[in-house]
Parts: structure tokens; sequence; C-alpha cells
């Protein structure tokens, strides 16, 4: 058997998820890419030439991309590269994988003296794999939450239409909402994660719930009605963890874009609701009372009296005239 002669490069070629689908170990310079069957690394890809291009280092030791008759040309590191042009892969202690595109096929090209990257932990077929009993178990808890609230919401008479009624809706909603998601990890990951993003949706559900019933009754119990007044920001931040996990399923390679994304609705979400109150109320908050009733037993904070009541009513008389006024203008 004849020496093996040592990998002096090696390209990649990288799926539209960002993980590796092909790789080509480079033991002899010139590297020929394109559709042709004379080259290295032949391309299933009609936007690419025939010999779309070539890899070779120079005699002082740079490695030089040249590209051939190309109508598309070369994409390397997001600089175009038309027919005939060359550059030089950066390398080096400092240099990093250069990211090569031709036609619609991204390639990425490593040399020896990159940077190999450390390991990543992998996370995502842990925290995507989910067990039949604990979906279950959310949906149970989800029906019985969401059907006692409408329980609480109706008449008697009215409450088994009213439930079917909410129970079809509900169920629409929701396999059209983890529908919607699954068809997008199956477009980018190629798995649908179809109970990953159910569960996903379940708790956001859940939570919300807690979140809506647990600030009314401290708002209620110690007179602070600025928990509901302001009750859109933890509902932002909701939605806000529930796009990144979702996202997990669909680009789980970007685990910081996806955070950023996340970050970033809950503080636009969060704005505009600020924005739009104000516009709308001349307040931030979003209740222009607390209407949140429970039993007196709950009551935490101390009943005021009648005189001590209309003294703070009476604080409110020039504002309200201020505001009588400012309307009248309008």
């Amino acid at each position: 058997m004849g020496e093996v002669k040592p990998t002096l490069a090696v390209i990649e070629v990288i799926d539209r998820d960002g993980s590796v689908r092909h790789s080509l170990s480079v033991r002899q310079w010139p590297l020929r890419v394109g559709r042709a069957l004379s080259n290295d690394l032949v391309l299933d890809d009609a936007h690419t030439a025939a010999h779309h291009f070539s890899i070779a280092p120079t005699d002082d030791g740079q490695v030089l991309l040249t590209v051939g008759d190309s109508i598309n040309g070369v994409q390397a590191d997001g600089q175009p590269l038309a027919a005939g042009a060359r550059w030089v892969v950066p390398a080096g202690p400092a240099g990093r994988p250069p990211t090569l595109v031709a036609g619609r096929t991204t390639m990425r090209l490593r040399l020896p003296e990159h940077l190999l990257p450390p390991e990543q932990r992998f996370t995502a077929a842990r925290v995507l794999t989910q067990d039949l009993p604990t979906l279950a178990a959310l949906v149970l808890a989800t029906a019985l939450v969401l059907g006692f609230g409408v329980w609480l919401e109706n008449d008697p008479e009215l409450f088994p239409k009213v439930l079917g009624t909410s129970a079809i809706s509900m169920l629409g909603f929701g396999l059209g909402w983890a529908g919607l998601w699954t068809l997008l990890s199956k477009v980018f990951t190629r798995q649908g994660h179809f109970g990953w993003h159910l569960r996903v949706m379940l708790v956001a559900v859940l939570a919300w719930q807690v979140v809506t019933a647990g600030t009314a009754l401290l708002a209620f119990a110690f007179s602070w009605p600025w928990l509901t007044d302001f009750n859109f920001v933890p509902g932002y931040a909701l939605l806000g963890a529930m796009l990144y996990f979702h996202l997990q399923a669909v680009e789980p390679h970007h685990p910081l874009r996806t955070r950023s994304l996340a970050v970033a609705s809950v503080i636009v979400g969060t704005a505009l609701s600020l924005w739009f109150n104000l516009q709308g109320t001349d307040r931030t908050g979003s209740e222009l009372y607390m209407n949140h009733l429970f039993p007196p037993s709950l009551r935490v904070a101390r009943p005021v009296d009648t005189e001590s009541f209309m003294t703070g009513v009476a604080e409110l008389q020039p504002v309200l005239d201020t505001k009588a006024k400012k309307d009248a203008n309008d």
C-alpha cells in the first residue's frame, strides 16, 4: 500500500441548518470545485459552473482562491468575487475558516493554521425529547385551568355551551400554533419536534394563568394596584421566553441569536405598551382602577376609614380638573 498523504485542508459543505452535510479532505493542491466530474469536490447545484473555482497555495505560502468562468461568481466571507477574481484565504493564528458561497451552496475551508473552535456541549437532543406522561399531564392541567376560568366567567346555564365552544377554539388554536412551529422546525432542521413545541405552548399558557391570577390576588390582598397595572411586563417576558424555547428547535446552532431576538421582543413589546398607554390615558399603566375582587378573608392590607378615603379622593380633584380642561380643548 502507498503512503497516505497528509491532509492539507478540509472543505465542508454546510447545510441550511448550519451543520456539515459533506466534507472533503484535501491531500494535494490545487483543490477544484464545480459541477464537472473532473473536480475534486463535485457540486450538485445548477447555479454553479463546471469549474467554479480553485484553491492553491502561491510561492510565498499564501493560499489563493481563483474564480473560474462563472456567471454568479463566489462570495468569500461576504465579499463578492466575479469570474477571474482572486482572493487570499486568511490564515495564521488569528485567522478563521472562511465561508464560501457558490450558487446556493455554502462551504467552509479549514486550513491547518486556522484555530479549531472548542467542543460545544450537546443539549438539543436531551432537551427536545419529550415523554408522553409529562405531555399528557400538561394537557390535562391546561384543560382544567382554562375550564375553571370559563366556569368562573359564565352563568351555570350557559357554562356547558360556552365550555364546548371554548374547547374547540382552544384546541384549534393550540394545534395550529404547535403545527406552525413544527413546520418551521421541519424546514430548518428536518425534524418536527411537535411534542416540544406543544409543551412550550402549554407551559406558557399555565405560566400566564399563574401570572394573571397571582398579580390580581396580591394586588387585592395588599392594595398594590400597580401589580395588575403593569402585569403586561411579565406577560411580555413570558412571550419572549416562549419565543426563545420555540426557536431552540428551529435554530439550535445559534443560541445567542435566538436569545437576543427574544430579549429584543420583550423590550420592544413593553416599550410599545407603555407608549400606547401613555398616548391613550396619559398613564403608563394599563388599568384605570383595580377591578379584581376576591373574598374579603384574603384581604391583608388594613382597611382605610371613610375620612381618610375622602381626603385621598379630594386630592384627585385638581388632576381631574386639569384632565377635563385638556379634553375640552382637544
